[in-house]
Order: structure tokens, then sequence, then C-alpha cells
């Protein structure tokens, strides 16, 4: 009976768990769906009076970006972007990151054929709170940020559109962001976020330069501008590799995370942006807690490993 009743309950959480991963697949599946069954074919778009000059202009900023991209890399057009898509909000998904209380760790969740990943996306930010509070009522840190533009990998049996959500970026920045997400569509590893997530902004970086044909001094002083961020991101995921080790040996994690936050996180982080002269010393902007150290690890650690590779190809 008793063996009878572990299998019974054994099966029953199993069916939990898949149900719910069935649940957020479909949610999400809806919601991606709803973003190609609103997309307009950006030739109607760029003819509509009732469009604003501004997303117009953002529009033909992205075709031509991406028919550099294409032209650049000698690969066949696809139709990505092809169509734009207009939100009823500003971003486009909400992510959250969750991770133990007593280690900086993203806690990944895995899928079929697309793998694992250490965040889930929510089209609805109502969905994602819930998420997030779930999570917080079983011990977890969580971590939610906006998105405002993200690939498919062009996989889908839909492409991805232009998303209104683009438009809030600059010009600049907007070009990088096509580049980047077009990266992910002919170079993508399986498992590897912070891999993919690094080299689609490096080499992203390195073509802007190209594309907008910037002469040799503007090079050098975004060039000092990325290495004076790139010291402040590698002090802080220094900072999150202590606190995990203050974590193995801790009784009181809340404690010894207010801690180190007042006495540690902060006082080092002024230093260096005040070392660095930085106009913006972003990371004192918000609440840290263990998932955002996660969150912050995924997108930067891989990023001087890219940059060696880059060098010996160089030399």
């Amino acid at each position: 009976m008793d063996l009878l009743k572990s299998i019974i309950l054994t099966v029953s959480m199993t069916c939990l768990v898949s149900c719910a991963k069935i649940s957020y697949v479909a949610k999400q599946g809806v919601g991606q769906v709803s973003l190609e069954w609103n997309a307009r074919d950006n030739k109607d778009v760029l003819k509509d009076k009732t469009v604003s000059e501004e997303f117009k202009r953002k529009i033909r900023i992205v075709e031509k970006a991406k028919k550099y991209f294409y032209e650049y890399f000698d690969l066949p057009s696809t139709d990505i972007y092809d169509e734009t898509t207009f939100l009823n909000q500003d971003a486009v998904t909400y992510l959250v990151i969750h991770s133990p209380a007593n280690e900086i760790k993203a806690v990944k969740t895995n899928f079929p054929i697309v793998g694992s990943f250490p965040y889930l996306g929510f089209f609805s930010q109502k969905d994602a709170l819930e998420f997030a509070k779930d999570k917080q009522s079983s011990g977890y840190h969580t971590f939610l940020r906006p998105v405002y533009a993200y690939s498919t990998l062009n996989q889908w049996i839909f492409d991805d559109n232009i998303l209104s959500s683009f438009f809030t970026y600059s010009d600049e920045r907007l070009v990088e962001l096509i580049f980047h997400e077009l990266i992910h569509t002919v170079l993508f590893i399986k498992n590897d976020v912070k891999f993919n997530e690094n080299f689609a902004n490096f080499v992203a970086q390195k073509l802007l330069i190209e594309y907008l044909g910037k002469s040799p001094k503007a090079v050098e002083n975004e060039s000092k501008q990325r290495e004076n961020s790139k010291v402040l991101m590698q002090e802080i995921i220094k900072m999150g590799q202590e606190l995990n080790e203050k974590y193995k040996s801790s009784k009181n994690h809340t404690e010894t995370l207010e801690n180190f936050l007042a006495h540690s996180f902060t006082p080092r982080v002024k230093q260096v942006c005040k070392r660095l002269a930085l106009k913006s010393c972003w990371p004192l902007k918000g609440d840290w807690n263990n998932a955002r150290f996660a969150a912050f690890s995924i997108y930067e650690s891989k990023q001087d490993e890219i940059e060696e590779i880059y060098g010996l190809k160089q030399m």
C-alpha cells in the first residue's frame, strides 16, 4: 500500500509539473501567434497616414540595417522584419529569473526540443508578476525586467516582426539591436544563453562601427566607454561570487545579503563609478538580490572569452 501511494504521488507530481509547462507553453504560444496575427506589411504601414512619421522613419532604419547585414555576410535575405506589429504595451514581454535564497544561481527550466533556459518570458505582465509572486512565496529571490525586443531565431512557422517596442531605442541602438537579433538567427548554441547573448553583443558592436563608418577617434572614445563599463560589470560579477562564498557558511541568508549590500556592494560600486568618472552609476538604482546577480551574470560573464577569440584571430 505504501508503495502504491508513493507511485501515485510521484505520477501526480510529474503530471502537475508537466501540465504547468504545457500551460505555460500554450499561453506563450498564443502570445507569439497574436504578434503575427496583428502584424501589418511594412509597405502598407509606410503608406498609412495615421502612422506617425517618426515610426515610419524607425521602420526604414530597420529595413536598411537588415539589408546591410545580409549583404555584409553574403547571406540570402529572409522575411524577418518585413512586417510591423503595434503593441498595446511598452514592452513585448517580461522576463522572470528566480534564484535560491542561499545561492546566486538562476534556476533553469527545461523544455523539449528548445532546451533549458535560466529565465521564463511572459507576454502578459500580470502573468509575470504572478509567477514571480509564486516563486517568492516558495522562498526564491526573483528579478523581473521588461524586454523590448527578442528573437524566435526565425524558427517559428512565422517570421519575427518589427515591434513598436523597438521604437523606444535611439537610432544607433536600434541598428545594433537589429544586428544582434539577426546574429541569433545565424548562430545560436543550444543550452548556452551566456555565450549566445555575449557573442551577439560583441559581433553587433563591431558591425555597427563599420555600418556607421565611425572615425577612429569616435571608435576610440566608445571603446574606452565600453572598457569602463566592462570594469564595472566585472566588479559586480566578482562581488556576486564573493556573496556566494559567504552564503556557504551563513546561517541567516537574509542578514548576509543585507550586510553585503550595505557594507560591500554599495561602497565598492560608488568607488568604481567615481574612479571611472561614469556619468550614470546605474547599479545603484533598484534593489539587488540573488536573482538580479544571477541575471546579470547570464549576459556578461563570457564577454572576455569572446573578445579573446577575436583578438587571437587578428594576430
